[in-house]
C-alpha cells in the first residue's frame, strides 16, 4: 500500500469509527465522506477552499483547477461522468496528452474499506467525492 493510500484509508477509517462503535461499520456516505476524501487527497493541490491554491500548487507545471467552478465550466450543469473519469485516472487516453494529476482510482480502493469488491469501493469513493464537489459549486 502506498503512503497516500495508507493515509487515505486511515482518514476514512477514523471518520467511520464513532464513539464506542467498531471501525468496520458502514463508511460515511455522500458529501460527508467525500469531504474527508477531498481533504485527504485533493486539498494539497486544489486547496482547502478548492480554488486551486493548495500548498503544492506552485510546484506544479499546470495550476490546479478551481473545483468550485465545475458547473460554470460545464455550461451550467455538473459533468459528472467527465469528473469521474478525471478523478479515477486509470483509463487515461494517451492521445489526450500527459497527465500531471495523480491517478487516484487505485488509491481510492482503500478509501471505502469493507463490504464491497475493489471496483465497487472505487466507484463509491468517487461518487462521494463528486457529491462533495457538487455542494461547493459557485
Amino acid at each position: 500500500m502506498t503512503m497516500r493510500a495508507a493515509t487515505l484509508a486511515a482518514a476514512v477509517t477514523a471518520l467511520c469509527a464513532g464513539a464506542g462503535e467498531p471501525a468496520q461499520q458502514e463508511p460515511p456516505k455522500g458529501a460527508e465522506g467525500g469531504k474527508v476524501i477531498y481533504r485527504t487527497i485533493c486539498a494539497s493541490c486544489h486547496g482547502e477552499d478548492a480554488r486551486g491554491g493548495g500548498p503544492v500548487a506552485e510546484s506544479l507545471k499546470t495550476k490546479p483547477a478551481n473545483l468550485r467552478l465545475i458547473v460554470r465550466r460545464g455550461g451550467g450543469s455538473f459533468p459528472e461522468d467527465e469528473v469521474k473519469r478525471h478523478v479515477d485516472g486509470r483509463k487515461a487516453t494517451p492521445a489526450h496528452g500527459t497527465r500531471e494529476m495523480p491517478v487516484w482510482g487505485d488509491s481510492l480502493a482503500t478509501a471505502v474499506p469493507y463490504l464491497e469488491e475493489r471496483e465497487e469501493r472505487i466507484e463509491r469513493a468517487i461518487a462521494m467525492l463528486i457529491d462533495y464537489l457538487k455542494t461547493i459549486q459557485e
